[in-house]
């Protein structure tokens, strides 16, 4: 025999909401989840970008920077190369053309200090132009303006060459680490990417469980109930009152659950009245039976004595007709005498 359970208290409150509240509870959760998996999405994207954004403000545009001052200093040595075999009026204009890559090369030194790596490599790599720029306005340019190539060249091969080697020696430095920096921030961003994904995943993996989780408890609850009245109802269908619903929770389908519960007590107690009242009743008739019976045979005796006493009077009729024949008989006498006393009186 079943009984109507009590809600579970874990769940208590939950368990006793109204359904569209425990339905509206798990779309109210999916559509957190969706929110807070987006918004995490969003966070995530934008930390990524701003990561790329830094990467191409910090690393890619001084690259370029620093490519504008090996431009720079690339022009300017070839035209000083270009000085010694140059004709007068061409090497005023390469002056100004190099005046020009000076303030070219320091416009983008300027734009890229900010963002050097290498200090010590940017700082010599100055201080040697620094002596480059001096050789060119005292050695190297005086010799080819004398027409002296020899001298001319040694300078260049001896003096200037080597400042150049350092110069270019430092450039590359500066670049690799760049490039190194560049790279490294490039594989952090890749792992914040592969982080952000796994993340995600694991986020919208346990909000699914937890939202499924919820669901699968809500939906097994409300099939439980209406398993237990199925079976409640089905054995009343087979005459049998004692299998109870089992009302666990107390929205609407619970409330039904016990109402069904309260209805078979109820429906139980009316039918053992009828029982008690059907036995009284098969007693009254075995009574009543019983006392037909006595009747009966009290009818049989009356009839009988009925008949003696029909029988006696019968006899007590013919006696009074013997009776009143011999009345009549002794009237006429008394007649016949009384008139012949008359007769003998006169």
């Amino acid at each position: 025999m079943s009984t109507v359970a009590p809600p579970t208290r874990r769940l208590a409150w939950f368990a006793d909401r109204p359904i569209g509240v425990k339905v509206g509870a798990v779309i109210a959760l999916l559509a957190a989840v969706v929110l807070g998996t987006n918004l995490l999405a969003i966070t995530r994207i934008g930390d990524m970008r701003a990561g790329q954004e830094a990467i191409y403000t910090e690393n890619l545009q001084p690259l370029n920077a620093l490519s504008e001052i090996q431009r720079a200093h690339a022009a300017h040595r070839a035209r000083t190369l270009e000085y010694a075999v140059s004709a007068p009026a061409r090497r005023v204009e390469l002056i100004e053309q190099m005046e020009e890559k000076t303030a070219d090369l320091q416009a983008g030194y300027d734009a890229y200090e900010p963002f050097i790596v290498e200090q010590g490599a940017m700082q010599n790599f100055l201080e040697v132009r620094g002596q480059f720029l001096d050789l060119l306005t005292s050695q190297l340019f005086p010799a080819a303006d004398r027409g002296d190539l020899v001298a001319f060249a040694q300078v260049q091969s001896e003096l200037l060459q080597p400042l150049l080697q350092v110069m270019a020696d430092e450039l590359e430095l500066e670049g690799v680490a760049q490039s190194e920096e560049a790279a490294a921030r490039n594989a952090l961003a890749a792992e914040d990417a592969s982080d952000a994904t796994g993340l995600l995943l694991t986020v919208s993996i346990v909000s699914i469980v937890v939202a499924a989780g919820l669901a699968f408890l809500v939906v097994r609850r409300i099939l439980a109930t209406v398993g237990s009245m199925q079976r409640s109802v089905q054995a009343m269908a087979e005459g049998d009152l004692t299998v109870l619903p089992e009302a666990r929770d107390r929205d609407e389908i619970g409330r039904m659950a016990a109402a069904l519960g309260a209805a078979q007590e109820n429906l139980r107690s009316v039918m053992a009245s009828v029982v008690a009242s059907a036995d009284a009743v098969a007693a009254s008739s075995e009574q009543l039976s019983a006392s037909s019976a006595q009747i009966s045979c009290s009818a049989e005796e009356t009839s009988a004595q009925s008949g003696v006493v029909s029988s006696a009077a019968e006899e007590v009729s013919r006696n009074v007709a013997t009776v009143a024949a011999g009345a009549e008989e002794m009237g006429a006498s008394i007649r016949e005498i009384s008139q012949n006393a008359n007769e003998a009186a006169r």
